[in-house]
């Protein structure tokens, strides 16, 4: 066999090689965005967002996406969960944001990260309340400072701590 040959080969190979990962890819994140309900629903309705593990976070919302008991929030505000503990987020988030800004929302109890626009929050942030156990949803606004987290039976608006 000659070396053009062996190359074509070579090149033909790789290139299934490839396709069959991409095939592979596309059928995990496809099994995965099932599996959780939020992006299932982001994606059921078209929305544009962008999802990603939570290693991916750099500084003080990395700190507290693995140990939020350790590296919380400097708070500023300190409530009682209100009956409509959706209506609290958006308000406080607007605040920073403006009407159409764009958040962090950390999914804990998914190891996932949502970058989206305050609108598609607005939009679906009933489903993701409702698909995370307490203590384990935080949302952050640019430049990613100051932070939303929701408790048990509380929620709480401040400034994430750099220091434990």
């Amino acid at each position: 066999m000659d070396d053009s040959r062996r190359a074509e080969l070579y090149a033909r190979r790789t290139a299934m090689l490839e396709a069959a990962r991409d095939r592979d890819h596309a059928k995990r994140r496809a099994d995965y965005v099932q599996a959780v309900p939020i992006l299932a629903a982001l994606e059921a309705a078209g929305e544009d967002y962008d999802s990603f593990g939570y290693w991916r976070l750099r500084g003080a919302l990395n700190l507290w996406a693995h140990k939020p008991d350790r590296w919380g929030i400097a708070v500023e505000t300190h409530a009682p969960l209100p009956a409509d503990p959706a209506a609290a987020i958006l308000a406080a988030l607007r605040e920073h944001v403006g009407a159409d800004g764009r958040v962090t929302a950390i999914v804990r109890s998914e190891e996932l990260v949502l970058e989206l626009r305050l609108a598609v929050l607005e939009r679906h942030l009933a489903t993701l309340i409702a698909n995370a156990p307490p203590r384990e949803l935080g949302f952050a606004a640019p430049p990613a400072d100051w932070f939303v987290e929701l408790g048990p039976a509380w929620f709480a608006t401040g400034r994430l701590k750099e220091e434990p």
